[in-house]
């Protein structure tokens, strides 16, 4: 069969354009005449990945790049395809990583293999990464240099504030005053100096009269090395002296001594004995502590009644005042009144005073701005001594006062009425 030469001419651009198409695609590295496997990746960005861009793996190029589209969800992931020439698979965990393949910056794909017993099936999306570029890593790499060039920053512009605060006008005016003192002292430690070299060459003749007393003194202690032996002998037998007693005798009757003296205190803490009875009994301080009272009374009484006790018809030996404890005559006046003045005082004092708890009823007088406490009611003079003895306890000045019909009375008349 003849061809017409319009069908051969047809044939051959048919053929010319697949020749073309070939050389085109095995310029990009694709080859229809060999079997390749495609597989996905989704990155967030490429950083310059273009298509046509080498795969490579342990440093050889093993595919390439056919594609590059956004993905479907329109988040801004890209979807790159790759093919790899051969039946190579590529295990499961492995990665597809961005990186720089050359000082240009020219990017490729690097597969990171990962061993495993599953691998990924052609069309499958593996996952992906992408290195850090030269700004990124030169910024990881300067990064610490900065944080302590801050830190250097800070600690020079407090060091710099410390020493503006320390060189100020105050802090170098004291630091002149400093040095102004201590030129000072070093002037006065010169003259000190020279005040003492002046003492040395002025009072040689005496220093050395001194070292030679001393040289003299030794000379004697030398010469009186056997009277200090003797001493020292003297000293060795009373020592010996000491030693030869017997101390245990000594420790045994001391000891015999301070038991019977503890045995003596303890029957007087037990009230045994005379002087236990005397230190323990308390009626017996009673007794005592009334006897003193008593004394106390009839001296006062001798004192303010001496004819009483003492009589002289040529002298007047004090008042007429004769307190006689006994009781009232029947028939007597019955409007005299004796009380106890137990206190005066300026300013007013609170009848349930601590002091006043020991007296049953005690009556405030205020005569002329001055306020008087008396106690007791009564005309029986035995009575009424009892409770100026309780008064004197408390109130050493208290005294026995007369009252007829509310209006103070002499005392000796009162006594007198009352009974004496």
């Amino acid at each position: 069969m003849k061809l017409s030469k319009y069908t051969k001419l047809g044939l051959l651009i048919v053929f010319s354009f697949a020749i073309f198409i070939w050389g085109m695609n095995y310029l990009k590295g694709i080859d229809f005449f060999k079997k390749n496997t495609t597989y996905n990746v989704v990155y967030e960005r490429i950083d310059g990945l273009l298509e046509s861009s080498a795969v490579m793996m342990s440093g050889y190029q093993v595919g390439l790049v056919k594609s590059i589209d956004f993905s479907e969800k329109n988040d801004g992931s890209l979807i790159v395809s790759f093919s790899l020439e051969g039946d190579f698979r590529i295990p499961r965990g492995s990665t597809a990583r961005i990186v720089s393949s050359d000082i240009m910056g020219t990017k490729s794909i690097k597969l990171q293999i990962i061993p495993s017993n599953s691998y990924y099936q052609p069309g499958d999306t593996i996952p992906g990464s992408i290195e850090e570029d030269l700004k990124e890593q030169v910024s990881m790499q300067v990064l610490p240099l900065k944080n302590k060039a801050e830190q250097l920053l800070a600690s020079l512009d407090s060091a710099i504030t410390v020493v503006t605060y320390i060189f100020n006008a105050e802090a170098r005016k004291n630091l002149s005053e400093s040095f102004t003192r201590i030129n000072q002292t070093i002037l006065n430690l010169e003259t000190a100096s020279n005040e003492i070299s002046e003492l040395l060459v002025s009072e040689k003749s005496n220093l050395s009269g001194i070292i030679q007393n001393m040289n003299e003194l030794t000379a004697n202690l030398n010469e009186n090395t056997d009277d200090f032996s003797n001493i020292v002998s003297n000293f060795s037998s009373i020592s010996d002296s000491l030693a030869a007693a017997d101390m245990a005798k000594m420790v045994v009757e001391l000891r015999s001594s301070a038991e019977g003296i503890n045995s003596i205190i303890a029957k007087v803490n037990a009230g045994e004995g005379s002087a236990g009875k005397l230190l323990s009994d308390e009626e017996l301080y009673s007794n005592l502590t009334e006897m003193s009272q008593s004394l106390d009374f009839l001296l006062k009484d001798i004192r303010n009644n001496p004819k009483r006790y003492v009589h002289f018809s040529a002298f007047d030996l004090g008042k007429n005042v004769y307190v006689s404890p006994q009781a009232t005559k029947p028939g007597t006046e019955d409007d005299y009144q004796l009380r106890v003045h137990l206190i005066s005082s300026p300013t007013r004092l609170s009848l349930e005073n601590s002091i006043f708890n020991d007296f049953e009823q005690v009556e405030e007088v205020e005569v002329s701005g001055v306020y008087s406490y008396l106690t007791g009611n009564t005309s029986d003079i035995a009575k009424i001594m009892k409770i100026h003895t309780e008064a004197k306890v408390v109130f050493p000045d208290a005294s026995i006062v007369a009252f007829k019909n509310g209006r103070n009375v002499r005392l000796e008349k009162a006594l007198k009425k009352l009974g004496n």
